[in-house]
């Protein structure tokens, strides 16, 4: 074999490309690609790498530094993880280390910190050390090492580089670099019998605690789970479960009677109830069912189009369970974490600890967890948001992507600015798996695939049990208000079908999508309304709270008394939030019991399932909330869905503003009638007699995918083009529209003008004290993407040539929608 003389890593920098190190010669034969070793990089910095590749080609222009250490004896990254992280950096034009940086566990990416280490030197005579570096010194003599956040706490300033430089010339100390592990197992006393039952020896523990009949009864328990097979026990659980206390544990064990230890234990609980077994198909889920079936072998792709309380769940579990018989895996993503609670609990009745969840309200020690159980292959499912995907899934056969119409499957706020379905799409390549898309309301891109044959389509039309869809009705606010038929936000009709729903003991939904009480708060003297100090957006009223916030950059300040500019006491409120709903719903049903489900009221840990639990169980009659209550969830009672205004879906800058609005509608519409008695949605619009609302009344999806696409042929908009989003940003306005507008000139004569849009400043210019310009680029599909992407970093890279356009931050979203 030839030798590995250096390894090309992976480091979680924005960086193009992975960095060669030495391979010492004796770790020859322990190294493996996908394996995590800590490298030195720059003057003091270590990193977690990932190896990514061996060669013996020593480079030319550089002496290597060599590997600093081996972290794990196998690797924590399967081979295709690695292809696949180069495919996404390739396409949605980052660095393989920004990939590796947001989508690793970060409890997996140790971290170097900086401490400082005292040497025993004499101090030189010269030398006149002030109050701050000698209290130093005497915590490192007693201490011996510590962090320099320990120092800026000891002597309580933040900026210490003045006085750590004091004790570095004085020769007293040291800098130096320390990995931080960041995962920390979790360990808990465990409980086991020491004694033989069957020898002598059991009499003689039965006589030590005839004195004792508290211990004595323990020790009876401890004897029956042992016959049980349930030795050792976990401490806290049999204390909780028989009483007694851990003193009392103690002094068992003092008389030899027991052992305590020390062990690690699992943060994801094991699934310990009955197993419910999957319910037979309905002729119209069979049909799908087989439909899927075929259409996976003239495709790797297929589209399940089916109305919402259709049953596709069941229909998944079905492919799941045929999954199981192969004993492959199947990944289920869900755009949303609120959606795992309930289908997670479906799901694990079904295949009880064969599931694994993973999503982003895990703690970081869970997720490690999760990320190494998968990596044993201890699951075959996995579920989850689209963090999920990176999971290093062994075996995988499946795919579904369930909702694949939903924006949250893509990645907006940090590189690499990925679609999960796509992303989905080459995992499943790489794989040899099959991918299902699932959706009553699908994408017009994946639509559009379909009818053109690039990947398989089946429909599913009729809702499970032949239940009708529910009625929907469109209340024109316009004349609403005009016959003064209002209370708040609420018309009278809506009002009316609220009281009828709760007198027959059913429950109702509102939706509203935005969060607080107003979206605008204004001086009816001057006009003036607060806006953000950061961002160019008017901040929001909180009214519980008594806040106003910007929904962005998360700046706070206190609801004003009185107007900032002249003084006046009139501020008037404009918009409305889920709070405003709240009050107003609790003010005309003040004997129902109430909640809301939005980001801000969904904070705490576990908030999601417990809120859920309660509407299941009907400890709530009345959830008001933003598009969280619109995706996927399944209650049994809703049989009314009220929509306060539709037209804020409406009126959105943004290509794509119509179909959400038509997906929204139907899918929070969907949430009513699910089982026996057809439900009813009442939608409040000022513009009633819009198209789209007439056609999202009738359920009339190909009606609006024949009409929006037609207009996105006209005006050249994906599925019939591809787009690239140019962003540049900046502190100085100036500066950043130079830039911008200096890099599309690099671009002309390259592309048509119809095709280069911009540059323009965005609906909010300014975001976190950042000026923004964008430059929307169309590709044709007979264009190759390829040599577009290449076209657009020679041009980054002569923009960097020039001083003045450095510190301008560029990103590039493809595919921003």
């Amino acid at each position: 074999m030839q030798p590995k003389l250096f390894a090309e890593i992976i480091l979680p920098l924005p960086l193009p490309g992975t960095f060669t190190y030495r391979i010492p010669s004796d770790w020859q034969d322990y190294l493996q690609i996908g394996q995590r070793v800590s490298v030195p990089f720059g003057q003091r910095k270590i990193y977690t790498g990932i190896i990514h590749s061996f060669h013996t080609n020593e480079p030319e222009t550089y002496k290597t530094k060599p590997i600093d250490a081996i972290l794990e004896d196998t690797p924590s990254l399967l081979p295709q993880q690695i292809e696949l992280w180069e495919w996404m950096a390739s396409y949605y034009m980052c660095s393989l280390g920004e990939v590796y940086k947001n989508v690793y566990p970060t409890a997996l990416k140790l971290e170097s910190d900086t401490y400082i280490r005292w040497i025993e030197n004499e101090l030189l005579e010269d030398a006149e050390l002030s109050a701050e570096a000698q209290e130093i010194l005497q915590a490192l003599k007693n201490k011996n090492i510590v962090s320099v956040d320990e120092v800026s706490k000891l002597i309580h300033q933040k900026n210490v580089l003045k006085v750590l430089k004091e004790l570095l010339d004085a020769r007293q100390v040291r800098l130096d670099e320390k990995l931080i592990e960041k995962y920390t197992p979790k360990i808990e006393n465990y409980i086991k019998i020491n004694i033989d039952l069957n020898s002598e020896d059991s009499k003689e523990a039965f006589e030590l605690l005839d004195r004792s009949p508290k211990q004595r009864e323990l020790f009876l328990q401890l004897i029956q789970l042992k016959a049980s097979e349930k030795n050792p026990v976990k401490a806290a659980n049999f204390i909780k479960d028989y009483g007694g206390s851990h003193a009392t544990l103690r002094s068992m064990e003092k008389k030899g009677l027991i052992s305590i230890f020390e062990d690690q234990t699992r943060r994801n609980q094991l699934y310990e109830e009955n197993i419910e077994s999957i319910e037979k198909l309905s002729p119209e889920q069979q049909q799908a069912f087989d439909g899927i079936l075929k259409g996976f072998k003239n495709f790797d792709t297929v589209l399940l189009h089916g109305v919402t309380s259709s049953g596709k769940t069941e229909i998944y579990f079905k492919l799941i369970e045929q999954m199981l018989q192969k004993n492959q895996t199947t990944l289920f993503l869900l755009p949303e974490i609120g959606l795992t609670t309930q289908l997670t609990q479906r799901i694990q009745k079904k295949f009880g600890e064969l599931v694994g969840v993973y999503h982003s309200k895990m703690n970081q020690n869970q997720r490690v967890e999760i990320w190494n159980e998968t990596l044993e292959n201890k699951y075959k499912i996995i579920i989850g948001p689209r963090s999920a995907l990176f999971l290093p899934l062994q075996h995988l056969g499946l795919i579904i992507v369930d909702e694949e119409h939903e924006s949250a499957l893509k990645q907006k706020d940090i590189t690499p600015f990925y679609h999960a379905r796509d992303v989905a799409r080459v995992l499943a390549s790489k794989n040899k798996a099959n991918l299902l898309l699932g959706s009553a309301t699908p994408s017009l891109e994946v639509y559009h695939a379909a009818k053109q044959g690039k990947i398989g389509y089946v429909s599913l039309n009729v809702r499970f049990g032949n239940v009708q869809p529910p009625k929907m009705e469109i209340i024109d606010l316009r004349k609403a208000f005009h016959r003064k038929e209002m209370t708040g936000q609420f018309s009278k009709a809506l009002i009316l079908a609220m009281k009828n729903s709760f007198e027959a003991d059913k429950q109702v939904i509102l939706f509203q999508n935005r969060r607080g009480y107003a979206p605008v708060i204004e001086c009816l003297s001057c006009g003036f309304t607060p806006y953000c100090p950061n961002c160019d957006v008017a901040l929001t009223l909180h009214n519980i709270s008594l806040e106003l916030k910007c929904h962005y950059c998360g700046h706070k300040q206190a609801k004003p008394q009185h107007c900032y500019q002249c003084k006046s006491v009139e501020l008037e409120t404009k918009g409305v939030g889920t709070e405003q709903i709240e009050k107003e719903a609790l003010s005309i049903f003040p004997e129902q019991k109430i909640a809301r489900m939005d980001v801000d009221s969904m904070r705490k840990k576990f908030a999601y399932e417990k809120l859920i639990e309660a509407f299941e169980r009907k400890e709530i009659n009345l959830l008001i909330g933003t598009q969280m209550v619109s995706k996927g969830l399944d209650f049994e009672y809703v049989n009314l869905v009220g929509i306060i205004r539709a037209d804020n879906l409406l009126n959105f800058p943004d290509f794509r503003a119509h179909e959400r609005a038509f997906q929204r509608i139907v899918q929070v519409a969907g949430r009513a009638g699910r089982r026996n008695q057809r439900g009813l949605v009442q939608i409040q619009a000022f513009e009633a007699h819009h198209p789209i609302l007439k056609m999202a009344t009738e359920m009339d999806y190909n009606a609006m995918a024949e009409q929006i696409l037609a207009e996105r042929q006209n005006f050249l908009y994906p599925p019939f083009v591809r787009l690239i989003e140019i962003r540049f940003r900046h502190k100085k306005e100036e500066k950043v529209q130079k830039a911008a507008h200096y890099f599309k000139q690099m671009l002309q004569g390259k592309f048509s003008s119809q095709c280069l849009l911009g540059p323009e400043a965005p609906y909010i210019s300014r975001l976190n004290n950042e000026y923004r310009f964008h430059i929307l680029l169309k590709i044709h599909n007979q264009q190759s993407p390829k040599k577009v992407k290449l076209l657009l970093n020679e041009a980054y890279q002569q923009l960097m040539q020039i001083k003045a356009f450095r510190s301008v931050k560029i990103d590039f979203d493809v595919d921003p929608y």
